[in-house]
């Protein structure tokens, strides 16, 4: 089996994964929402304090699942999240990965954690469904990637400023919502009754160029609660349902406009925000309409977690990519090449 951790933002994360046949054996995780909360957003330097406390409990959990007097003596391999990520909490991972490598001996998997939430849909199958297309949507990254194979992928579409994940944050924060702010303001939209939302403007809509942008209608969103002071939790509703129709709307316009020229079989929606119901709803009326089939990954696996850096790390593991254990660094960007305009 591979032991995989996760520490690229604000969730300590360790699992087990079987690699005859890609099963989730057990899977834990710490999160850092309370603690950031009051800030507002994620602090580096706190959540570098909180992951170099969270693991190793985490780890002494896995040790105590596994049992025995050599616990760790079926490990075949250390997965870790390498890039891309806040530096210093991908640091924080790395040491006890290679700390764990060293100490027992074992390979070093190195992991994209984008590749990781791609294979955030295929926890626990034994196959991935390759060549496949997905709207990777979360507090960083808003992109859509597609990947032939496991050591061929390309981004053919990104957020030209802030991701779709960020834009949520920032909206919640600017209406006194809690963090994080894609919860909170799907739960506040919930509240707007139907036909009633605040009307914001679509971004990009007279552009025909395959990319995302939020910074517009972040500031959109920024000039209706100046307007409607003071906010009612009615017009706090309002606006959060018009944020997140419109914000769909957007990322609705341009998959279409990749569905309408791409030859896809199966597209997939991965990252924290794809917990989302609106969005995954309107996500599959239009690849049906496509007749393409949408695949999600369960709620639980939608956040940043080990258990889909354990998964690609079965897939690194079969494929011998194994990295050095002295010169393996952490990296703040992807590996995987844009090619955006």
């Amino acid at each position: 089996m591979i032991l995989s951790i996760e520490s690229s933002c604000d969730d300590s994360s360790i699992a087990l994964t079987r690699l005859e046949d890609s099963k989730l054996l057990w899977h834990a995780k710490i999160s850092q929402e309370q603690e950031h909360s009051a800030h507002g957003g994620v602090v580096p330097e706190l959540a570098s304090r909180l992951h170099a406390h969270n693991l190793p409990l985490l780890l002494q959990r896995a040790k105590e699942f596994l049992g025995g007097k050599t616990p760790f003596a079926p490990l075949k391999a250390i997965a870790i999240t390498t890039r891309p990520g806040l530096a210093i909490t991908l640091l924080e991972g790395l040491m006890m990965a290679k700390a764990l490598a060293l100490s027992l001996k074992l390979p070093l998997i190195s992991v994209d954690h984008l590749k990781g939430h791609l294979y955030s849909l295929f926890i626990n199958q034994p196959h991935a469904r390759l060549p496949l297309s997905v709207l990777l949507v979360s507090g960083g990254h808003t992109l859509i990637i597609e990947a032939d194979s496991p050591t061929d992928m390309r981004i053919i579409a990104k957020s030209l400023d802030d991701s779709l994940g960020e834009s949520f944050d920032k909206v919640a924060r600017m209406l006194g919502l809690g963090y994080p702010g894609g919860p909170e303001v799907e739960k506040c939209a919930n509240l707007c009754p139907a036909g009633e939302q605040y009307p914001l403007p679509l971004p990009l809509k007279q552009k025909s160029a395959l990319a995302f942008s939020f910074s517009g209608l972040k500031n959109a969103v920024r000039l209706a609660v100046a307007k409607e002071q003071p906010l009612s939790q009615e017009m706090q509703a309002q606006i959060c349902a018009g944020f997140q129709t419109t914000a769909c709307a957007h990322l609705l316009h341009k998959v279409r406009a990749y569905l309408e020229h791409a030859r896809v079989g199966c597209f997939g929606l991965v990252g924290g925000v794809s917990a989302n119901a609106y969005i995954r709803t309107q996500l599959e009326i239009l690849c049906a309409q496509f007749g393409v089939e949408l695949l999600c990954a369960p709620l639980e696996f939608c956040t940043d977690n080990a258990a889909m850096i354990g998964r690609a790390g079965v897939v690194g593991y079969q494929g011998g990519a194994f990295a050095n254990l002295h010169t393996l660094d952490i990296h703040p960007q992807t590996e995987i090449p844009d090619t955006t305009p």
